[in-house]
């Protein structure tokens, strides 16, 4: 990353307005990258005094690694007050440590990522639903997945996100047979290859949960019959309303930063 990127980055970590967790778990056994994540998460702490950043060792600190769920390193947990956490697997670089720094701060202020049809809807929701999006930092469509599925978490606790840059872990790509990212799981079993739109992921965070689509069923958002589990207008809608949601929050967070 060029140095002035990175300033910008880290002066926008500096603008935290609410304290937020940042839980970085690492071995020095083993991990190439979990020194140069010590250091990225240093310097975040350093420049942003609201993040209170832990630090603990897979298999040392084995308790903390349970609870957090935490498989692999480096490992770094972004988590609200409220508990809503997403975890990163692997180092951070260019545009996904930018959605670090982003997630952060929407961990800080609340920040209602999506439209009303989502919020509601996501209460439907009554027991863990994890998310694996695999990605890379060169691949275009890998972005606005991971922020999506970010934002899923960061609206309700029951999201399990986890953003994992694929090329730090050959195993998974072998476990998968992950020929194209990004690569969104579901569940255990439930795979979309390349870019998922806000309906798609609240059906398929759905289907995880155990619903499954057939005849005599109601969509989820509007209550009228539909074989889906979210009707075809109901996905066209909430795509809509989340592109003006994002134009507007961004426009938003434009305007107080000027």
């Amino acid at each position: 990353m060029q140095e002035s990127a990175i300033q910008t980055m880290m002066q926008a970590a500096g603008a935290l307005k609410k304290p937020v967790r940042l839980i970085l778990f690492v071995n020095d056994v083993g991990c190439g990258t979990c020194a140069e994540a010590r250091q990225a998460a240093q310097a975040i702490k350093k420049n942003a005094p609201l993040v209170a950043l832990e630090i603990y060792d897979q298999v040392m600190d084995r308790d903390k690694t349970q609870l957090y769920g935490i498989k692999r390193v480096p490992a770094m947990v972004v988590q609200d007050n409220d508990g809503h956490t997403v975890v990163f697997y692997g180092l951070l670089e260019d545009v996904f440590f930018s959605i670090l720094i982003d997630t952060l701060h929407a961990a800080s202020e609340k920040r209602a990522w999506f439209p009303a049809d989502i919020r509601s809807t996501l209460r439907h929701l009554a027991r863990t639903v994890p998310i694996q999006v695999f990605v890379e930092t060169d691949c275009p469509l890998c972005r606005p997945v991971a922020q999506t599925a970010i934002g899923l978490a960061m609206e309700n606790t029951l999201v399990g996100t986890e953003i994992i840059i694929a090329s730090e872990y050959p195993e998974l790509i072998r476990k998968y047979s992950m020929k194209t990212l990004p690569k969104t799981i579901f569940g255990e079993n439930l795979h979309m290859d390349g870019h998922v739109t806000e309906g798609e992921f609240l059906e398929m965070i759905f289907q995880a949960e155990g619903l499954q689509p057939g005849k005599d069923r109601r969509c989820l958002v509007c209550s009228n019959p539909s074989e889906d589990i979210i009707c075809t207008s109901c996905k066209t809608r909430i795509q809509a309303e989340s592109l003006t949601h994002k134009i507007r929050e961004e426009r938003s967070q434009q305007m107080s930063s000027s």
